[in-house]
């Protein structure tokens, strides 16, 4: 998928939610109450940064050296346990390019906690998740703990639905032992994209 597909799907897909979800005059004070619920609809670039590789002579590499700008898409959905804080679950699927034209894959599931600052009709999402990250490059799997931290900035269009833009920073280790620890190694992501959230 190019940029050009990748970036026309997501103006479709913000351009239908605000044509659907137009409502007036509703109050935003406090949109979510214990119990609430959301489901998310996620679109990004994924930005590669940097490589640590502990174990080796160099420990730093730029990641633009190995792989390409991509893209990310993600559902997710959470439940509120007050006004301000939710829990929930995310999938998520990526990709990107690499020197000798292979598909480098990642497949985020995380478990979410958020905290939500709320002011009228905007809100700002604190979000930490962590889980499973499944890499793939080619023919190669790796099975490992992937960390996320980030935040955004939403507008509630209205009572059932807001939209907005959120980044986020992804860690991904990929740890080997023994005669492979050389291979260890700590990946770091940032995706930055345009979000629709339901409300219900």
């Amino acid at each position: 998928m190019n940029k050009k597909i990748f970036s026309g799907i997501l103006v479709f897909l913000f351009a239908a939610v605000l044509l659907f979800s137009q409502d007036n005059g509703e109050n935003f004070i406090e949109p979510y109450d214990k119990g609430s619920q959301t489901f998310s609809i996620n679109g990004a670039m994924l930005l590669p940064l940097f490589i640590i590789f502990p174990n080796q002579s160099t420990v730093f590499v730029p990641f633009g050296v190995q792989l390409s700008l991509g893209g990310m898409g993600s559902l997710e959905w959470s439940t509120f346990i007050n006004n301000r804080v939710s829990l929930g679950i995310g999938l998520a699927g990526s990709f990107a390019f690499t020197r000798q034209n292979n598909t480098y894959s990642l497949i985020p599931i995380t478990a979410n906690l958020t905290y939500n600052l709320l002011f009228s009709s905007f809100e700002i999402p604190f979000i930490f998740g962590a889980g499973l990250g499944i890499n793939r490059v080619d023919k190669q799997v790796y099975f490992g703990p992937l960390i996320k931290a980030g935040t955004g900035f939403f507008y509630n269009v209205n009572a059932q639905w807001s939209m907005g833009i959120r980044f986020q920073y992804w860690l991904v280790p990929e740890i080997y032992f023994g005669d492979q620890a050389d291979k260890t190694s700590y990946g770091n992501f940032m995706d930055i994209g345009l979000s629709a959230k339901f409300h219900f």
